[in-house]
C-alpha cells in the first residue's frame, strides 16, 4: 500500500494505519467526552444543552420583536443550529490537542509514532462533531414543531455545501489545534474566543450588513458565512436578508469552494510548520503552569 503524509514534519503512515488509528481514536474520544459515564445520563445532558441555548436565543427574539419576523426567526434558528457543528469541530479539535499534551501527557508519544496524527486529531474530535451534530439535528426539530419554522430542504445545495463547510470547518479547527499547541497560558480559553469571534462575524444570528463596514471584508473573506448562507438556501428556500440574499445560489457554492480551499491549503501548510515549530522548542510535553 502506498505511503501517505498529509503535512511536512509529520510521521508518514498507510491508509491502513491512519484508518486503525481513526477508529481507535474514535473510541477514545467519546470515553472521554462521556467522561465514562452513565449512558442514559450523558444523553440526556447532549439534549438538553443545545436545546437550552437555542430557546435563550428565541425568547431574546421574542422579547425583543414581540413576536414579529418569522422569517428573520427561521434565519436565526438555522444559524444558531448549524454553529453547533463550528464549536464542536474547533474545541474538539484544539482540546483533544491540549488534554493529550497537558493532561494525559501523551503528546508527544503520539506524535513520535508511524501513526497519522490528522487521523489521530479527527478521531479524537469525533464525539465533539457527534454531539454537535445531534445538536442541529435537535434544534431544527424543535424549530420546525414548535416555532413555526418552514423547512424546504434542497439537497442539490444542502449536499455541496454540507461537504464544504465540514471540510472548512476541519481546516478552522486543524489551524487553531496547531496555534494553540505554540501556546502555554492562554491556549485553553483560545477555542471559545475565536468560536465567538467567528460567531459575530460569519452571520450566524443576524446579517453581516448590521456589522460595521470595516468587519465587511473579513466576513466575507470567511468560508464559514458562505457555508451558513448555503446552507440556509439548501434548508430554506431562500437566502439572508441583506447583501449576501441579493446573491446566486451558483455564486454563493463558487464563494464557498474558494474560500474553503484557501482555508484548507493554509490550514495544512500551517499545522505542518506548527508542528515542526513545537518538536524543535519541546512544545509537545509543555503544560499551562509551565
Amino acid at each position: 500500500m502506498a505511503v501517505t503524509s498529509l503535512a511536512p514534519g509529520i510521521p508518514r503512515s498507510t491508509l491502513g494505519d491512519a484508518w486503525r488509528t481513526f477508529r481507535t481514536a474514535v473510541r477514545l474520544g467519546w470515553a472521554i467526552q462521556s467522561n465514562w459515564s452513565d449512558p442514559f445520563l450523558f444523553a440526556v445532558y447532549t439534549i438538553i444543552k443545545p436545546l437550552a441555548a437555542a430557546m435563550i436565543l428565541v425568547v431574546m427574539f421574542w422579547v425583543v420583536t414581540g413576536g414579529r419576523g418569522t422569517a428573520f426567526l427561521q434565519f436565526l434558528i438555522v444559524g444558531s443550529a448549524l454553529w453547533n457543528v463550528v464549536l464542536g469541530v474547533v474545541a474538539g479539535m484544539v482540546q483533544s490537542i491540549l488534554e493529550d499534551r497537558e493532561r494525559y501527557r501523551m503528546m508527544k508519544y503520539v506524535v513520535v509514532t508511524p501513526s497519522s496524527l490528522f487521523a489521530f486529531l479527527l478521531g479524537r474530535s469525533a464525539a465533539r462533531v457527534l454531539v454537535a451534530l445531534i445538536a442541529v439535528a435537535l434544534t431544527l426539530v424543535v424549530g420546525v414543531v414548535f416555532l413555526g419554522v418552514r423547512l424546504q430542504p434542497d439537497l442539490v445545495l444542502f449536499i455541496p455545501a454540507t461537504i464544504l463547510g465540514l471540510l472548512a470547518v476541519n481546516a478552522i479547527g486543524l489551524f487553531m489545534a496547531g496555534w494553540c499547541l505554540q501556546l502555554r497560558q492562554e491556549a485553553w480559553s483560545y477555542p471559545e474566543a475565536i468560536a465567538g469571534a467567528l460567531y459575530l462575524v460569519s452571520g450566524a444570528i443576524f446579517p453581516i450588513d448590521v456589522l460595521p463596514s470595516i468587519l465587511h471584508p473579513i466576513a466575507f473573506a470567511m468560508p464559514t458565512t458562505w457555508w451558513l448562507e448555503a446552507s440556509r438556501r439548501g434548508l430554506l428556500g431562500h437566502g439572508s436578508p441583506g447583501v449576501l440574499g441579493d446573491l446566486g445560489d451558483g455564486q454563493v457554492l463558487v464563494y464557498l469552494a474558494i474560500t474553503t480551499a484557501i482555508a484548507v491549503l493554509l490550514a495544512l501548510a500551517a499545522f505542518g510548520w506548527f508542528m515542526r515549530r513545537a518538536r524543535r522548542a519541546g512544545l509537545l510535553d509543555m503544560t499551562t503552569g509551565s
